[in-house]
């Protein structure tokens, strides 16, 4: 058999960066064009999937001779039947502990088949894709890379990862059917993807599955055909029972907010909604949740978020249902601010300055007086700490004498101010040091 020689350019029918599914043709084949100089060994052998490729790439092109082409002529090739070459994602962002292949990663590490990732409690990962979608791994959760190649000519990839445990929340771009096909694997059932926002867990036996936006299935492939899941669908599949299609809930409807919160105080209760046994959610620095700063867990309707500084941030919560899926997001903004500092007049100049005497025991209590200043009130305060912080007993009196319940024992210090009618207020005397027994 003789081998002709050919020649080969590409002439790509695919936009090769398109991240938007109206960006791409609805084509999946590469169109060659034949010229003098090329042998048919170096297409079949570099380009194919394998040698014997060559004679299907011949009945699909209808040629009546497989080993006879001519210049100039156009071979049409799906990119399925190209050869694959291992691609790899790439950590975009993280927070908290993060582990890759057991050691701790960093932004723009790559992920290549055969790795595996995980979040520790707090923690959350977002990985890149070969096709520009994104996957968001949450807390506790471990995933495992089973398959990421793509073709070098046009846009053709395969992701397969597998979900141990925990959650992954993932962005798909679309593309034409069988260009960049994205599978998550769990226990019991497996997600198949085309272009869609979707959510996946695995708690326990439990495979979980919510659909966001677009189409997926669902389902034990080796046991029966997989479940259709459309936005607003969810499913739970526990290896045991056929999954079934679950309408999620509704997104939440947050309550009235206060402009600003101080950030000691951020904290609400979600108005009641049937069905719900708790919330779920992520706090982030930015409204697209590139980085995400804290997952938001909820067993019941009361929402407290802690440790924050000043700053604008963006809150999705998702209300959980007695199946444990996740229904449709909502999003808040939250604005945290300092309350001003308010800074308390200096004491009046002309205010005496009283000391109590040091307390004495009587009988179950303890007593303490003072001169009598004609005109004022008296504030005392006992405290077990020389700072106040910590502050036993606070009262105001109009008599020059207190007699006090015998606090438990150990040190403690008394101070005593003047108050006048205008609700002027003096300095604090110094200290008084005393022993309870």
């Amino acid at each position: 058999m003789s081998v002709k020689k050919l020649a080969l350019v590409m002439v790509l029918s695919l936009a090769s960066n398109a991240v938007n599914a109206a960006d791409i043709p609805a084509r999946a084949d590469l169109d060659y064009q034949i010229k003098r100089g090329d042998n048919l060994s170096k297409l079949t052998n570099e380009l194919l999937d394998s040698p014997a490729r060559w004679s299907e790439v011949a009945r699909y092109n209808q040629l009546p001779n497989a080993n006879l082409v001519q210049p100039n002529q156009i071979l049409h090739i799906p990119l399925a039947w190209l050869k694959n070459y291992p691609a790899q994602a790439r950590i975009e962002a993280l927070t908290g502990v993060v582990t890759l292949n057991g050691k701790e990663a960093h932004v723009g590490d790559a992920v290549v088949s055969g790795d595996k990732l995980e979040t520790a409690t707090g923690a959350n990962a977002r990985l890149s894709l070969p096709d520009h979608s994104s996957l968001s791994m949450l807390e506790k959760t471990q995933l495992h890379t089973q398959q990421l190649d793509q073709k070098k000519q046009g846009n053709f990839f395969n992701a397969v990862f597998r979900l141990i445990t925990g959650r992954i929340d993932a962005i798909k771009q679309k593309y034409p059917e069988g260009q960049a096909p994205l599978r998550i694997q769990a226990m019991t059932a497996t997600i198949g993807v085309r272009g869609t926002h979707f959510r996946m867990g695995q708690e326990g036996r439990n495979t979980l599955a919510e659909i966001e936006n677009g189409l997926v299935s669902f389902g034990d492939e080796a046991k029966a055909a997989p479940i259709a899941l459309a936005a607003g669908q969810g499913s739970v599949s526990d290896g045991v029972h056929p999954p079934a299609v679950i309408p999620l809930l509704l997104a939440p409807s947050f309550p009235a907010l206060p402009a600003e919160f101080a950030p000691d105080a951020v904290s609400f209760d979600m108005p009641v909604m049937a069905g719900v046994t708790g919330y779920r959610g992520e706090l982030a620095s930015d409204e697209s949740f590139q980085n995400i700063i804290a997952p938001v867990v909820a067993e019941a309707s009361h929402i407290a978020l802690s440790n924050l500084a000043e700053g604008r941030y963006h809150l999705r919560l998702r209300a959980v249902d007695s199946h444990g899926l996740q229904g449709l997001q909502a999003l808040q903004t939250i604005v945290v601010k300092l309350p001003p500092v308010v800074i308390p007049p200096a004491p009046p100049a002309d205010f005496p300055i009283v000391s109590p005497s040091r307390p004495i025991v009587s009988g179950a209590q303890m007593l303490t007086g003072w001169s009598d200043i004609h005109g004022y009130q008296y504030q005392l305060q006992i405290a077990s700490t020389p700072d106040f912080t910590v502050t036993v007993q606070n009262v105001t009196r109009t008599d020059s004498f207190w007699t006090f319940a015998m606090p438990a024992t150990g040190t403690y210090f008394l101070r005593l101010r003047l108050l006048d009618a205008q609700g002027r207020v003096g300095a604090w005397c110094e200290a008084v040091k005393f022993n309870a027994l």
